[in-house]
């Protein structure tokens, strides 16, 4: 379309203005001494009162329908802040409990200042404290539960080798599972877990007091720790838990109940030589069974069948050697041993500290120690687990004690002596 002028000069055409269109600019805007706007294509608006050219309609009045059309964006942020604020609770509820000492193992695990991860430790702990008076119900009780289980964690990878606190918080667990009936009943699968989860930890405890002995020390000035709580009397059986791991824990409780020394009068009976053949039977005939949906664990984790099997042949291995003579080390004993070792070389990593200690001490050649040393650095570069330094302590004392005395040592006594010179607390090997 041909231009009609400059863009002054267009401007102005109401005025009946022509433009003479000279260039570089119009005369007329010299003459007139106006701003010549040029030639090139420009935009346009219609003057407000140009009514020649409005194009822009009356505004409608739709104030009712513009409150309706507001809109509030929701971004990923405020996705993950409805999920943080949905798992905060009332510091009057007992899930404060249970998330505060979530926070001190989260802390811990991200290496947060030590201040930081003890203000979170100290929060749980007086809500705990106070919890204590009156009756609570069965889902408080479960909330406490899981508040001192999650401290016992803590203790055990924070300062396992230093007190034998975590102790507290595991045995504490187990009197409230008694005391709120939760070993009884018909449980939920969440409640299974739990209970099943102070389960492990108390069978396990038992281990490390029945051969801990804090009398025993190198060095006189080192007092060792006399800690055993009065809670930690409470040892659990619950009767809803079902699966091929809390049978192992059953029997591997009653290994640790039935161990005795020649001097012990139970040692020359009857009823303690067929207590230990039944335990044994029981042991070398536990199959694995079909899987059940009320199980209390978890069969459909790939490495399942492997763990239950590693507690098995180290519960055999442990019973034998602990019998002080009433069970034979026979060809099946050699069997389980060689059977052990197997397993632990094909494993990426190990974080089952019990089995890794009683195959650790079965190590007598240079590649089964070898195997025993690889598994171990193999799961120390895995920074998920943090709880093999105690296990690995104890079986190199062991090994180095094996190279010394040429004589066998009974079994019993020479965990007893190793596990309390190494440690001035409860080792925790779970």
């Amino acid at each position: 379309m041909p231009s009609l002028g400059c863009g002054t000069c267009r401007e102005l055409i109401a005025r009946k203005v022509r433009c003479d269109q000279a260039y570089p600019k119009c005369n007329r805007c010299i003459k007139s001494g106006r701003h010549c706007k040029g030639y090139g294509m420009q935009l346009s608006w219609p003057r407000w009162n140009d009514t020649r050219r409005a194009i822009v309609g009356p505004r409608p009045l739709l104030r009712g329908r513009q409150a309706e059309n507001r809109l509030v964006n929701t971004t990923f942020a405020d996705i993950k802040l409805h999920d943080v604020v949905s798992m905060s609770t009332d510091q009057e509820s007992f899930q404060y409990s249970v998330l505060k000492s979530a926070l001190a193992l989260a802390s811990f695990h991200r290496a947060n200042p030590p201040q930081t991860t003890a203000q979170y430790k100290v929060a749980a702990l007086r809500k705990l404290a106070g919890s204590t008076q009156g009756r609570i119900s069965v889902t408080d009780s479960a909330c406490h539960i899981a508040a001192g289980m999650i401290l016992s964690t803590l203790e055990i990878q924070q300062n396992s080798m230093k007190s034998s606190h975590w102790l507290w918080y595991a045995c504490g667990a187990a009197k409230i599972v008694k005391t709120a009936g939760l070993d009884v009943d018909n449980l939920d699968h969440d409640t299974a877990a739990l209970v099943g989860w102070v389960h492990y930890y108390n069978t396990l405890s038992r281990f490390s007091l029945r051969h801990w002995q804090p009398h025993i020390t190198l060095d006189p000035d080192d007092a060792a720790d006399s800690f055993h709580p009065v809670v930690c009397g409470y040892f659990l059986k619950p009767e809803s838990l079902t699966g091929a791991p809390h049978e192992i824990l059953y029997l591997l409780s009653e290994a640790f109940n039935a161990v005795t020394v020649p001097s012990d009068p139970r040692y020359e009976t009857k009823a303690h030589r067929s207590h230990l053949e039944i335990l044994d039977w029981k042991l070398r005939n536990l199959e694995k069974k079909v899987p059940d949906n009320n199980a209390s664990a978890d069969t459909t984790h790939p490495g399942f069948d492997l763990v239950v099997e590693l507690y098995r042949l180290s519960t055999l291995i442990y019973l034998r050697r602990a019998s002080a003579g009433i069970l034979q080390l026979d060809q099946k004993f050699t069997t389980w041993v060689g059977q052990a070792f197997e397993l632990l070389e094909q494993l990426p990593a190990c974080q089952w500290p019990f089995p890794l200690l009683v195959f650790g001490c079965e190590a007598e050649s240079d590649r089964q120690r070898t195997i025993i040393l690889e598994v171990m650095e193999r799961t120390t570069e895995n920074m998920q687990y943090r709880n093999i330094a105690t296990v690995k302590r104890v079986v190199e004392t062991v090994w180095v004690q094996k190279d010394l005395y040429t004589e066998d040592m009974n079994y019993v006594r020479k965990l007893g002596v190793i596990l309390s010179s190494t440690h001035k607390s409860v080792p925790a090997f779970i």
